[in-house]
């Protein structure tokens, strides 16, 4: 008797934590090279679980990678996304199927490297958000670094990518500036110009294309400077080799 009411508490518990325990935590990707000291902190946790190939990955999950190391995720619709050493990656926000990805996360501090299918659907969203700007993507190759002043750069190296500076107090995307007063009449407008090499633009509100071969800077305050970069020399990195030997055996 003593065996059945143990049996039937043992399940009770198992049912009351499989309510609690919802399809949404199922994993939306793995690890898939963990290199060193990488570790994986679940949401609302301050346990650093050591990284090890093919771990899950879920929405909320933390990944630190320490001197020396770096870390690939998968996710299920084939997306990548690789984090240097000495970086704090967190995945806030995912939904990943096969054929569908709405996505938000953050990079806090470190290097990342990202190679996202082309998106189709409009539903379906990546962005990636640094302490000082927000990234759009819709289908692109870019690395993204942020420093210990919270400074960001960014390199778009197939494709182009959306930004706009991260409010201050709310972490979310600000809309573009406004037209002021009314439209008039047809004008005429000048033709061809030279065009500014890089700028300083130190307005909050500001919306940026970045495509193939341009970079861009953000810093505090929504201060920002885009321009072109060198393929050849940025090739020289070791991040950068690393990355494009990783990539080249996807099968896309």
């Amino acid at each position: 008797m003593q065996t059945i009411l143990k049996g039937g508490l043992f399940f009770s518990i198992f049912l009351v934590l499989a309510a609690f325990n919802p399809a949404s935590d199922e994993p939306v990707g793995k690890v898939t090279f963990p290199l060193n000291r990488v570790f994986i902190i679940p949401e609302g946790s301050a346990d650093l679980r050591m990284a090890y190939f093919n771990m899950d990955v879920f929405p909320g999950d933390k990944i630190e990678t320490k001197r020396e190391s770096r870390c690939e995720i998968t996710l299920r619709n084939g997306d990548v996304v690789r984090i240097d050493e000495n970086s704090i990656y967190t995945l806030e926000e995912v939904k990943a199927e096969e054929e569908t990805i709405q996505a938000s996360s953050m990079l806090s501090i470190g290097k990342l490297w990202a190679t996202i299918r082309k998106i189709f659907s409009e539903d379906d969203y990546v962005t990636v958000k640094s302490p000082t700007a927000v990234i759009a993507v819709r289908g692109t190759i870019y690395r993204l670094d942020v420093e210990q002043d919270s400074s960001t750069t960014l390199k778009v190296y197939d494709g182009e990518v959306e930004v706009t500076p991260r409010s201050e107090s709310t972490g979310s995307m600000q809309p573009p500036p406004q037209r002021q007063g009314p439209i008039g009449p047809p004008q005429d407008v000048a033709g061809p110009r030279d065009v500014q090499g890089p700028r300083d633009v130190s307005e909050a509100q500001w919306i940026e294309i970045v495509k193939a071969q341009q970079q861009i800077v953000i810093r505090t305050g929504g201060k920002m400077e885009k321009s072109d970069f060198d393929l050849v020399e940025d090739g020289k990195s070791d991040w950068v080799q690393w990355n494009k030997k990783r990539d080249e055996l996807l099968q896309r």
